[in-house]
């Protein structure tokens, strides 16, 4: 087991440079491939030993080799969170098929997050890659449903659930607010969660995202960090939220619950004299 962490959580930090890669060049459009990893300021190519995920940082005291200029802390920070996610993917998954997959599905939406939180614009490259590895590895994908069959058909099921009920969404708030209220991006994206975590999952990953993204910006607002004209990036708590549900049950399962919690609740409290009718 000690081998199985070890390798995945190096695969993480070496995705995690990958991904800082991608954060910086994507959103002004550069090559990801040519040329290799170089300083921002100074442009000189980094040599290998340079760039050893976190390792270079600390050996290097957060300095340019060659110019001296500043190393953001954002680069090792993302390397250790995209090596965090491989093993939260790693508990629940296991050393399995479908590991390589979600591993690939959470390095996408760790770089969606920090390029959209700073841009505010979602890669379509990152999104139409995610419907591809969805559907294609949704028939060993059991965290859909237990035959092949029924596996695909959540996974397509999902593509259009996340969206269309995002489209929905954008169609109906651009009618009464007049304005665009949902990105197009957001939409492709998840498109692609949804072919991951099937249709139910999807609509409640957008249901916790939309009211964490409310929360975090009525706060925003009243503790006037922001304006109430101002946008804010939606695709953060899109990528969080799809995360999180990971990890938690069904939504019938939760409703189910809630229900049988709050009969309890109502039988103990309110109507203990029909507990002996049940």
């Amino acid at each position: 087991m000690f081998f199985e962490v070890f390798v995945v959580s190096l695969f993480g930090l070496v995705f995690g440079s990958f991904a800082n890669v991608c954060i910086y060049r994507m959103p002004r459009d550069l090559s990801i491939v040519k040329p290799g990893s170089t300083c921002p300021k100074c442009k000189s190519l980094i040599s290998w030993y340079d760039n050893i995920p976190v390792l270079s940082y600390i050996f290097l005291k957060a300095k340019c080799r060659n110019c001296g200029n500043k190393i953001s802390v954002r680069y090792p920070l993302i390397e250790i969170v995209c090596a965090l996610l491989f093993l939260l993917m790693y508990s629940l998954y296991g050393f399995s098929y479908i590991l390589p997959s979600f591993c690939l599905f959470a390095f996408s939406l760790l770089i969606i997050t920090a390029i959209d939180f700073e841009f505010q614009i979602i890669p379509d490259e990152f999104s139409l890659f995610l419907v591809l590895l969805g559907l294609g590895t949704s028939f060993f994908n059991y965290f859909l449903a237990d035959t092949v069959s029924m596996r695909v058909l959540q996974s397509f099921f999902g593509l259009l659930a996340g969206g269309g009920s995002l489209v929905v969404i954008a169609v109906v708030g651009k009618w009464i607010f007049k304005k665009d209220a949902m990105g197009g991006g957001d939409i492709k994206l998840m498109a692609g969660v949804g072919t991951f975590i099937g249709w139910e999952k999807v609509l409640f990953a957008i249901f916790l995202a939309s009211l964490i993204g409310s929360i975090v910006g009525i706060s925003l607002i009243v503790f006037k960090k922001i304006s109430k004209k101002e946008a804010i990036a939606f695709g953060p708590y899109l990528a969080v939220s799809s995360l999180l549900v990971l990890f938690l049950p069904k939504p019938s399962v939760i409703i189910q619950t809630i229900f049988m919690l709050e009969e309890q609740f109502l039988l103990k409290y309110f109507f203990p004299h029909l507990q002996n009718l049940r």
